[in-house]
């Protein structure tokens, strides 16, 4: 196996967003069973050093390539580019502005009456504004428009990093 080829053509998957997470799954299982570091427990040191390297590179494609957000950075990395370069820090305002009210909503939700409907309501937004960038990242690569899909996974990450907010304070009021 080479690793130093891109993690689509490793599971033999076309170069693009939209990706059959079955087919990455199976490719993946079938993988790791042939590379596995048990099967390598009689080899060579230099086999059994190659197979933890196989099955660190299969991994980290996997998990790459099973996220959106993940798999979009890797996309625009394979064209060069750095979406979270720290001096890429353009963003419309209106999103800007948005963001800081649900991060407000946010923070006021754990002294809410209702906690649970609030964090439900936040939670289906945020799914839907995550579907849509995902969305106009597709059509945005797809058509070589680079630059929105940067804008695109930029906004992204932002949708996913709140989401892991909510998840996180959902948990602690759980507890």
């Amino acid at each position: 196996m080479d690793i130093s080829q891109d993690y689509f053509s490793c599971y033999g998957l076309s170069c693009d967003f939209a990706v059959d997470s079955v087919a990455l799954r199976q490719s993946h299982r079938q993988l790791q069973q042939q590379h596995h570091p048990d099967r390598f427990v009689s080899k060579s040191d230099s086999d059994q050093r190659r197979a933890v390297q196989i099955t660190a590179y299969l991994n980290q494609a996997y998990a790459t390539l099973s996220e959106p957000l993940k798999r979009g950075i890797y996309l625009l990395q394979l064209q060069g580019m750095d979406p979270l370069a720290p001096t890429n820090t353009q963003m419309p305002m209106d999103f800007l502005l948005q963001q800081i009210e649900l991060r407000e909503s946010l923070e006021e939700m754990s002294q809410a009456q209702d906690p649970e409907t609030q964090m439900d309501s936040m939670s289906s937004r945020l799914q839907h504004q995550a579907s849509q960038l995902e969305s106009e990242f597709a059509q945005a690569y797809g058509s070589s428009n680079f630059e929105i899909a940067e804008t695109s996974v930029r906004k992204l990450q932002f949708i996913v990093k709140l989401q892991q907010q909510l998840d996180a304070l959902e948990g602690a009021l759980l507890d």
